[in-house]
Order: structure tokens, then sequence, then C-alpha cells
């Protein structure tokens, strides 16, 4: 009797008994960017919010310089009228012209290069005593100084004007020298301790078995090799005592105005001359903004040594 064959099962193992690997899922297609194509995106939007922020503070600085050189007829119309003809340097010429407007200017000159010079001498012996000697308190001392940076200085108004007036020195040169000297002090210090920590110690011991002392080492070792920050330091302390309107206007009257003071003199009350605020505005502007561009190496180095090894 002949049996029935049954039919073999589609999903049957060979007879050898090997055995395969699942087959892999099949790739699915990736949605959105690529990596590459995110690290393109946010550079290009890093780019654009920094044109954008450039814009927003090179703008205003532009057009006080069209203000400056334009007639101002020109540029109150309904259309401002830039005809490259109309350009003019009468209004610089008239201002440099004024001892009214020269006298704030050497002002601020005075002050502003006395102040640097103080700052400069004073900060450079208690940043290089701050990096090179070993005491209890050094971290907290560096951190009180830093810690009057914050009191708002109008909140000291008040009190400055009292005792710059108490000692007689109101409407002088002597109150806005000691004034911006003891504000600026303390960063000149935070800046020059990391120039100072970055000269090899092994120099200075070189130098002490030849026979120097601290201060020849100060100023025959440490302040050559530290040139660049002194720099960069001078170029901060001059900017600031040289840019600075609220002490200036709290702490003078007519004789010690600086430039600052007298270039928003030109904004009165019932009329306002754009022209000659816009060319004062440029004259003030333009070497601060040089020295910037000159010494931001250092400038940002400084800051930022600072607040790391401080």
């Amino acid at each position: 009797m002949n049996t029935p064959r049954t039919a073999a099962a589609p999903d049957a193992r060979p007879s050898t008994g090997a055995v395969t690997a699942p087959s892999a899922p099949p790739a699915r297609p990736r949605r959105g960017l690529s990596r590459r194509g995110r690290r393109r995106a946010v550079t290009v939007l890093h780019r654009f919010l920094l044109v954008v922020a450039l814009l927003y503070f090179v703008a205003p600085f532009l057009w006080m310089v069209v203000y400056s050189v334009f007639p101002a007829g020109n540029l109150q119309r309904e259309n401002p009228d830039l005809d490259p003809g109309a350009l003019t340097l009468s209004s610089y010429r008239r201002l440099l012209g004024q001892s009214s407007f020269l006298q704030p200017m050497l002002n601020s000159a005075v002050v502003g290069l006395l102040t640097t010079l103080i700052c400069l001498a004073l900060g450079s012996v208690a940043a290089y005593g701050l990096a090179r000697l070993r005491f209890r308190g050094k971290q907290v001392l560096l951190l009180a100084m830093m810690s009057t940076q914050a009191i708002p200085v109008i909140v000291l108004a008040v009190p400055l004007f009292i005792v710059i007036r108490t000692l007689g020195l109101f409407d002088t040169p002597a109150a806005l020298v000691i004034t911006y000297t003891a504000f600026i002090l303390p960063l000149v210090v935070w800046m020059m301790v990391g120039f100072f920590e970055d000269i090899p110690v092994s120099l200075e011991k070189a130098a002490r078995i030849d026979g120097c002392g601290r201060w020849q080492i100060l100023w025959r070792i440490a302040a050559p090799l530290a040139a660049p920050g002194l720099a960069a330091t001078g170029v901060f302390a001059f900017i600031t005592a040289w840019s600075d309107f609220f002490l200036a206007k709290i702490l003078t009257a007519s004789n010690a105005t600086t430039l600052p003071v007298k270039t928003a003199s030109f904004q009165g009350l019932f009329a306002n001359d754009y022209t000659s605020a816009a060319t004062a505005g440029v004259i003030t502007t333009l070497p601060v903004m040089l020295l910037a561009l000159a010494a931001q190496r250092w400038i940002v180095r400084g800051l930022t040594e600072g607040a790391v090894k401080g």
C-alpha cells in the first residue's frame, strides 16, 4: 500500500543545519539636516547675528560722521540729500578754531594722561606684589578690589561731590584725576596680575643670584617683559578716563570741563546744534576707537587672564 506524499513546507530549513543571520531592516531615510548641515546652519546664523549686532553699534557712529560732513539743511529734509558734492569740513574747522572747544579737549587729554600714568605706576607695584608674594587673604584682597566696581557710580556721586568741594578741588583737573584713579586702579591691578604671572620665575631667581633686589627685578626684569601688558592696560585706563561723562559733569562747572561734557552742551533745551554735536562726537570718539583697535588683543587678554588667574 502506497503512503501519500506530504508537501514540503516552504520555510523548511536546509538539512545541513546552518543558521542564517536575520536580514537587516531596510535603512530609513534620514529626516532633517545632517550633522554637517546643522553645523553650517549654526555658522550662518552666528554670522548673521554678528552682522546685525555690528550694524547696531556701528550705524549710529556712521550716521554721526555723515551729519558732521553734510550741511544740516541737506539732512533735515524729508528725503536727505547725500550728494557727494555737498561734502564739507567746515564744522571741523569751526570747532577746532574755537578756544572754548580746544580747552575741554586739552582738559580731557591732561586728565587722561595723568590718570593713566598714576594708575600704571601704582598698579604695577601692587600687581607685581600680588603675583609674586604669597600671603594670607590674597584672593580675598583681589575680590575686594574688584567688588568696588560693582557699586553704581550714581550712588557715589553725592558723597564724591561733597568730599571734592570740601577739599577745595571742585572744577579742577585734580578732582577728576583723583576720582578716576580711585575707580580705574583696581582694574589696572586686576589686569596686570595676569601679565606678571606669565613671566617665568626662573628669570627673577637668576637676577636675585646676580644681586638684584625686588625693586630692581621689578623695573629691570618684570616691567620690560610685561611691556605689552602695560601698554594695553594704559590704553584701557586712558580710554576710561577720556570717555567719562557722568563724573566730569558732576565734579566740574566751566574751568575743568572735559570733551564729553562739552559735546553734550550742544544739545540744549530749546535748540539743538546737530552738526556741532556730531562733529564733536566724532572728534571725541576717534582717538578712543583708534586706541581700542590698536590694543584690542592685549586688552582682551588682560581681562580674561585676570579673570581666570585672579
